[in-house]
């Protein structure tokens, strides 16, 4: 378990979210054919590479996993996990006109070796709140309301529900036809 936030946008508006990550001192982890790529500036975030982890020092130090094929594993319910905040942004597929969700994600904690429990540093918490503040502005929670037919009785009914979506993810949706995909 862990605290997460949904979201659909799209890279540029990822880069806001991945400044405020540089802004509060975390160094921006990319898992590029599983070998992990360090950075602290804003170049490390390309529209190539859609998941990152945000590492909080404060939080800890990050000692990648090293897989039994020789490549790098962060986070996850271990050590690594509790000092880092998943994040990324969503794809867009064109071709099936779907945008893919993405999410902030921070673990709750993980039992170590010794059957302890862990809980997840002070540290990380506060830089994960900071993080969902600028995803709540860039992407705004927004009503949606979607027509299906009914399985039961054939019937046309609304979908109404709640998404964090950005400006740009809304007009693909509303304008283009696109449709939301978990």
């Amino acid at each position: 378990m862990g605290k997460q936030i949904n979201y659909w946008m799209g890279y540029e508006d990822f880069q806001r979210v991945a400044q405020t990550a540089l802004d509060c001192g975390c160094v921006i982890v990319k898992p590029v054919g599983g070998i992990m790529q360090y950075g602290q500036t804003q170049d490390i975030v390309t529209a190539e590479e859609k998941r990152y982890y945000f590492h909080v020092p404060a939080a800890g130090e990050l000692v990648p996993i090293l897989l039994p094929s020789g490549k790098e594993r962060v986070g996850g319910f271990n050590a690594t996990g509790n000092v880092v905040i998943e994040a990324g942004y969503s794809y867009r597929d064109d071709e099936k006109k779907e945008l893919i969700r993405s999410r902030l994600y921070v673990t709750t904690g993980y039992y170590g070796e010794d059957k302890d429990f862990a809980p997840r540093p002070e540290e990380l918490t506060k830089v994960y709140n900071k993080l969902v503040r600028v995803v709540k502005k860039v992407a705004p929670y927004t009503e949606l309301v979607d027509s299906y037919i009914s399985r039961y009785d054939g019937q046309e009914k609304e979908w109404r529900r709640k998404e964090y979506i950005s400006p740009e993810f809304l007009g693909l949706k509303l304008d283009e036809g696109y449709t939301l995909r978990g």
